[in-house]
């Protein structure tokens, strides 16, 4: 598929193994083309004024600046922006959310 018709995808994570599993899965699709990684939000804003890119996927925990900070700081200057959520949470008591 040429690059002009895959689906520019941006993955935010401040986990260096997770960004490179998800990296992993999405160079085997045919339609999607990985074009940056960010580490926190303060990255994932800067690096989607410059890629722009069709699609983020976004973790919401993250050090420096978190994704719901980063999902309103880019929509706000993007307002066509799209954004694909994926995080993992535990309660305090360790257990996962319900």
């Amino acid at each position: 598929m040429p690059i002009e018709q895959k689906i520019r995808v941006l993955t935010v994570d401040d986990h260096p193994l997770l960004r490179s599993g998800i990296a992993a899965v999405l160079q085997r699709a045919e339609d999607i083309l990985l074009v940056g990684e960010a580490a926190n939000g303060q990255e994932a804003v800067e690096s989607f004024r410059i890629l722009q890119p069709d699609v983020t996927l976004m973790d919401l925990q993250m050090p420096v600046m978190n994704g719901i900070d980063a999902i309103l700081a880019t929509g706000a200057e993007f307002p066509a922006a799209r954004f694909a959520v994926s995080t993992t949470y535990l309660q305090r008591t360790g257990r996962p959310a319900q």
